[in-house]
């Protein structure tokens, strides 16, 4: 449904970080599948996104990102969302992310 690229802000912790994000979303469609082929978390209409960011401060600052109990991004017009942490590169800021909530953006 909608690509972002460009710089936001992610609180966690209560500590605001500045990053780089690369964010997708798209709808869930409405396939004729029977329910046992259809995931049980899937629901048409919900929107899901994912992505990465770049956590300036470097892997310090994304360990802290991801050891927070709460995480959300803030996007550069002020929409929030949360988001959880999927994966990182070590040695790197780089966290791939998936949404909690609507997309932001």
């Amino acid at each position: 449904m909608a690509d972002f690229q460009g710089d936001v802000t992610v609180t966690a912790g209560g500590v605001e970080y500045t990053a780089a994000a690369e964010l997708h979303s798209w709808a869930e469609d409405s396939r004729e599948e029977s329910a046992a082929e259809r995931a049980v978390d899937i629901a048409d209409g919900l929107t899901d996104w994912n992505g990465s960011i770049d956590v300036a401060g470097g892997e310090s600052a994304a360990w802290k990102v991801m050891e927070a109990e709460d995480r959300a991004l803030v996007m550069p017009d002020g929409r929030t969302a949360a988001f959880v942490v999927n994966r990182r590169f070590f040695g790197t800021g780089v966290l791939l992310i998936t949404g909690s909530d609507e997309p932001p953006f």
